[in-house]
């Protein structure tokens, strides 16, 4: 979006960055056509001519990416998100994507010259009325003293946040950037009142201007080409603002309840965020893991202390940056496939895939505030991959109409419970061989690949009929089982016990 600096350009650029001050600096970012700090162009044309402009496009291949967290190397990322996030529809023709592209241009233009033009300044010089006068009618006139300073408290609460969002980087560090930041949050909050600015918002814009960044970079840097003219539209920096603009609001429809913050008098609307933490806590883990569920109500963990934080800002903090793009590729996909689209639901389930990573850890921890700790400074993950699987097993378990037998049967998400550390984790999970999850250790396999074919499909029969009465026998005393009696689980683990046996005695022989 061009704005024109002119005398009233303070309230232009809201985020009041003009000078170039310490931790500022001034970068040639004209029409943002010019390489940009921080920022690795990344677009492939055929990509883009295959899976967007594509009407009968198979989700498949995006699917395996996003599972692999390799969904980068399409080098369209901002494009597939418009797709999962509702802005264009797969089967969207050309010219219906670009009907909706100018008019999301256009609608984002109009709310700019309503809440950019620094209206309350000048109805301010116009007509100043004293504040303290006590004629009724001219008290039932809207108050422009108000409208005046709580605009200007919005500036401000959305500066202190700007100037300190990804101070790490050049790209956050220019003015340009800064006061397109600015904009797009004002603009928003301003359009939606009841909500307004909340902390954690501009993590989330950030987020999209780096993707956005990326691709519209990757294809100013391609050779000019017919091709390239055709859908020059899609990646025209003279409209970023606007762009932007489009994809953080698609964001916020699907996120918005977890900002909402109201008077004490509203107090359902003031419990959203902590009835999805209460619910994710006394139902969701407490399916999924009942052992780490009764250790943190044991210890009395304050959970919101923390998840309200991995909520609102969708883990942006709790990875880098790349890592937490990947985890939002998968959100946004989830969202895409989910029809009745409350919220982000993949985002509850991330959450308990990341109190199962740390299990171990918590479980050694008799203390509150060492737990609490460990949430905090959350440790990096080494296979995010797995943990976007695991978050994806632990949705169809919760959304099954038996979750217990679910889990049972998932034995993806059982070698997740279990071995994060394979090295720590019990026998029975490190001998469970998965298509998904090679192993090549597995010395009960490597046995009987030496065998005849017949005898081979027999040991592997024993050995899935062994595995599920073991995992019968731990799920039940793990979860306390109140359908079972103790002496049933002693019987289940000494007849798989005896299975076990006569199997170890028959590869002897």
């Amino acid at each position: 979006m061009n704005n024109n600096v002119g005398e009233d350009d303070d309230d232009l650029l809201i985020s009041g960055a003009r000078n170039n001050k310490k931790g500022q600096i001034n970068l040639d970012l004209s029409n943002y056509s010019s390489n940009i700090p921080d920022i690795t162009p990344a677009f492939d044309l055929n990509n883009f001519k295959k899976y967007i402009l594509n009407e009968n496009l198979n989700l498949n291949e995006i699917q395996e990416l996003i599972l692999k967290c390799q969904l980068s190397s399409m080098k369209l990322r901002f494009s597939i998100w418009r797709l999962f996030l509702g802005i264009f529809k797969i089967n969207d023709t050309l010219e219906q994507k670009i009907n909706k592209l100018n008019q999301n241009r256009s609608d984002y233009q109009n709310l700019s010259k309503q809440y950019l033009q620094a209206e309350t300044k000048k109805e301010s010089k116009r007509s100043i009325r004293n504040p303290l006068l006590q004629n009724q009618q001219e008290q039932q006139k809207p108050n422009v003293w108000n409208n005046f300073f709580e605009i200007n408290h919005l500036k401000s609460e959305i500066k202190k946040d700007v100037d300190r969002t990804h101070q790490d980087k050049q790209l956050f560090q220019s003015l340009k950037i800064k006061n397109l930041l600015s904009n797009i949050l004002f603009v928003w909050s301003v359009k939606n009142p009841t909500i307004s600015y909340r902390q954690g918002m501009n993590e989330l814009a950030a987020n999209v201007i780096e993707v956005y960044f990326t691709e519209t970079q990757g294809f100013n840097n391609l050779e000019d080409s017919d091709d390239k003219k055709e859908i020059a539209i899609f990646f025209d920096t003279k409209y970023a603002e606007e762009d932007i603009f489009q994809l953080f609001e698609q964001i916020l429809v699907a996120h918005v309840d977890m900002f909402k913050h109201t008077p004490e008098s509203q107090k359902k609307q003031q419990l959203i965020i902590q009835n999805r933490i209460q619910k994710i806590y006394d139902q969701q883990l407490k399916i999924i893991d009942i052992s780490l569920f009764k250790h943190l109500k044991v210890q009395d963990v304050e959970l919101s202390v923390f998840l309200v934080r991995w909520i609102r800002c969708m883990f942006t903090r709790e990875f880098h940056v790349e890592d937490s793009l990947k985890v939002w590729d998968a959100i946004f996909y989830d969202y895409y496939l989910t029809e009745e689209k409350q919220w982000l639901l993949l985002v509850d389930c991330i959450v308990i895939a990341m109190f199962v990573y740390v299990r171990d850890q918590i479980l050694e921890k008799d203390d509150p505030n060492a737990c609490l700790k460990r949430f905090l400074k959350y440790p990096p993950v080494e296979n995010l991959a797995q943990l976007i699987q695991a978050a994806f097993s632990i949705k169809n378990v919760l959304q099954s109409a038996n979750p217990e037998q679910t889990l049972l049967q998932d034995y993806f998400l059982i070698t997740f419970l279990g071995s994060r550390d394979v090295s720590k984790s019990p026998k029975i999970f490190q001998n469970v061989k998965n298509p998904e999850i090679p192993d090549e250790n597995n010395k009960l396999i490597e046995a009987n690949n030496l065998k005849q074919q017949e005898t081979i499909d027999v040991q592997i029969n024993q050995a899935q009929l062994i595995l599920k009465a073991l995992n019968q026998g731990i799920m039940c005393i793990q979860r306390f089982n109140t359908d079972k009696s103790v002496n049933e689980v002693k019987q289940l683990l000494e007849n798989a016990k005896s299975e076990l046996l006569k199997c170890l005695d028959q590869q002897q022989n």
